[in-house]
């Protein structure tokens, strides 16, 4: 007995050795959350994991979590903005077998840095939040994107502000050193002439700028009927409070990267309400998944005029979408994994009813078009009287 006893330890140690741990022996399904921990994102990073992650995850495992084993997730940096030490923490989590996937909460620019070792790779990548554009003919081995793609939604905001403001004319004012900002300037360009509107002037700055003195004077000479932002939340606030103090008050419309996250409220100092972009969701929607999740929020960030911004929506969202995935997939090998994604049909979320029709975009039952309120609070768009 004890010989028996003795070999089947041994083959455990060679397992776990392996990093591949036997399915009785977990006592947790343990996941790498791959966020901006430090450099310029570092409280996005942080508050995606706190006020999302952590969220989700509570609830996942109070359901009995997967298959009777907590779901946790433990933090990774991506080291934004450095590309090259991302790629390498990268390679380090691929080959750790432990790992079965990876929930990416970081910005367009990073997922890109992994596209030619994810296709190397077989590791499933979950990505919440890059709102970016993507300018790859695939994506990857096996990337899920979560965010609304702006080849979908921006013809359909623009055309939507054509007919509700009558506006023909646009300045645009954008980040050209930022992949998400300046691929989705390219989209936007192109619905905007599609709509029929007039481009009179183009502005860009580079990203984290703090100054855009320049920039605002041309948007004032220009006159346009709209403003177009494409930056990164943060530089967005600050190009909009900048704009407002010079006694500008033109209608700010989003390309999808700024306007949904909470760092544009806070840095435009509450001067951003009123401007348009899309989302995951609108806080207003009466579903009880929105709501319940609005008031568990709520409580725990003691905030209780507030309400998530986008991206902590589409984590919060994705959690539980990965739960369903990892309950449903008969293994954590990628392939499995895969198929358990793509096994998402119709599926009723914060943000809609979803479904993954190929590796990729996810889709949903159609666009959510919003208006910023009071306190940073996404309020459907146009009202419905």
């Amino acid at each position: 007995m004890n010989r028996i006893f003795s070999f089947a330890v041994a083959i455990a140690a060679a397992l776990f050795a392996c990093g591949v741990a036997p399915i009785g022996a977990q006592e947790a399904i343990r996941i790498p959350y791959a966020g901006s921990l430090s450099g310029p994102f570092v409280d996005f990073g942080e508050r995606l994991f706190n006020e999302g992650v952590l969220i989700a995850t509570e609830e996942v495992n109070a359901a009995g979590g997967i298959k009777g084993k907590k779901l946790e997730f433990y933090k990774v940096d991506v080291r934004s903005p450095d590309t090259a030490a991302w790629i390498a923490i990268y390679r380090r989590l691929c080959e750790d077998k432990s790992n079965p996937m990876l929930l990416f909460n970081s910005s367009t620019k990073m997922l890109f840095g992994i596209y030619d070792d994810n296709k190397r790779c077989p590791m499933v990548v979950l990505a919440p939040t890059p709102a970016g554009a993507w300018s790859y003919p695939d994506y990857g081995n096996i990337i899920f994107r979560y965010m609304p793609m702006p080849q979908k939604v921006l013809p359909v905001l623009y055309s939507r502000i054509k007919e509700q403001l009558k506006a023909k004319t646009v300045a645009i004012s954008y980040s050209i050193d930022d992949e998400a900002s300046f691929f989705n300037m390219k989209v936007a360009r192109q619905a905007l002439q599609d709509n029929g509107f007039q481009i009179v002037t183009e502005q860009a700055s580079k990203f984290n700028e703090t100054n855009f003195s320049t920039q605002v004077a041309a948007i004032r000479a220009a006159n346009a009927d709209i403003v177009v932002l494409s930056h990164q939340p943060g530089d967005g606030g600050k190009v909009v409070r900048q704009l407002v103090d010079r006694g500008i008050t033109t209608q700010v419309v989003d390309t999808g990267t700024a306007v949904a996250g909470d760092d544009f409220w806070k840095l435009s100092e509450g001067k951003g309400k009123g401007a348009l972009t899309y989302s995951v969701y609108a806080a207003t929607d009466p579903r009880p998944v929105v709501q319940n999740f609005i008031k568990k929020w709520r409580e725990k960030m003691k905030r209780p005029d507030g309400a998530p911004d986008s991206y902590v929506a589409a984590t919060y969202d994705s959690i539980h979408v990965l739960a369903r995935v990892l309950n449903n997939a008969p293994s954590l090998a990628p392939d499995d994994l895969v198929k358990g994604f793509l096994s998402i049909k119709n599926l009723e979320t914060v943000s809609g009813v979803v479904s993954w029709n190929s590796v990729g975009e996810i889709d949903r039952d159609k666009p959510v078009l919003v208006q910023l309120g009071d306190n940073g609070v996404l309020l459907p768009w146009p009202t419905v009287r």
